[in-house]
């Protein structure tokens, strides 16, 4: 995933701002969804990512399960 901030086009040719400051540059990261039922057998590591973008300016993070 990239750390440096970049403008985000969302499915449907969307732009991405943030709901916070209406920044539009965003750093990327994949995240852990995590379950109870999972995490209660050692399996944490087979649940699915959310990517996340994270704003530049405010820091808000706003997750998508793309």
């Amino acid at each position: 995933m990239s750390d440096e901030p970049r403008t985000v086009t969302l499915p449907g040719d969307r732009h991405l701002t943030c709901d916070t400051c209406d920044n539009d540059r965003f750093e990327q990261h994949a995240w852990k969804l995590q379950t109870t039922g999972m995490s209660f057998m050692n399996l944490d590591w087979a649940n699915r990512d959310a990517t996340c973008f994270v704003c530049s300016v405010c820091r808000r993070i706003h997750w998508f399960h793309l």
